[in-house]
């Protein structure tokens, strides 16, 4: 068995949602928020390939990329947007963020190791977690991992030394360097402010277990709701009321 970091966090925030999704097929479309985030990660790795090869686009290289994935006809990335309006606002949000992360770079641009790097961690006999770790890169600290924010409030202490998509990219940076990374920044693209943390082999210990019960419960079929707010903009909404 395989699964993506995408479909745990699918899976722990409702495991109804996740069988929708994953198992029933049901297709989907990105909350503006989730595609903002998308189109926004997208256009960063863009920037970091490019400056990766020795070349530092500008702003309005940015602003292109990333228009051209926001109103893309071809739905890169399908989502859901209330009308042109909202659509307009998101675009002139993310504008601002990637505007903050331009100038930090332009004045001190990152000394980049590598860019989209995908892993597969072993959790078990035949199962395995795919993710992704956006950049690598040398720093005063040592190697680090970046990843970047787009939510407007700051990481809060316990979701930094728990996030297992963070636990994982360590594992993931491990399996290719044979160390921990020296340390893992966690940009907060509305503020530029820049959070760190790390990982080390009790957040492993921490994580496997966390995802072998996970597994455990989408073997023996334990789909049941997980009502929040979050449902207001669930795209499964309907046929989660319908459940039985």
């Amino acid at each position: 068995m395989e699964i993506t970091v995408e479909q745990l966090y699918d899976f722990k925030a409702c495991p109804l949602r996740y069988k929708f999704i994953e198992i029933d097929k049901m297709p989907v479309k990105l909350s503006q928020n989730d595609g903002l985030r998308e189109a926004i990660k997208t256009t960063i790795s863009y920037f970091y390939l490019n400056l990766h090869q020795g070349k530092l686009v500008s702003m309005e290289d940015l602003k292109a990329k990333f228009g051209s994935i926001w109103y893309d006809k071809n739905k890169i990335y399908d989502i859901q947007f209330d009308d042109k309006q909202a659509q307009r606002k998101k675009e002139l949000a993310a504008i601002e963020m990637l505007a903050i992360f331009h100038r930090q770079q332009k004045f001190n641009p990152d000394k980049v190791i590598a860019v989209n790097v995908d892993f597969r961690v072993p959790i078990g006999d035949d199962f395995f977690v795919r993710g992704n770790i956006p950049v690598i890169r040398e720093t005063t600290r040592g190697l680090e991992i970046a990843n970047f924010k787009t939510s407007p409030q700051r990481p809060d202490d316990f979701w930094q030394r728990t996030d297992m998509d963070l636990t994982l990219q360590a594992i993931g940076f491990h399996s290719m360097f044979k160390k921990e990374p020296d340390s893992i920044c966690l940009q907060h693209l509305k503020t530029g402010v820049p959070y760190y943390t790390e990982r080390r082999q009790k957040d492993y210990q921490r994580l496997y277990k966390s995802v072998r019960m996970m597994k455990k419960t989408i073997d023996e079929e334990w789909f049941y709701p997980r009502e929040s707010y979050h449902c207001d903009s669930c795209p499964a909404k309907s046929f989660c009321m319908e459940w039985r």
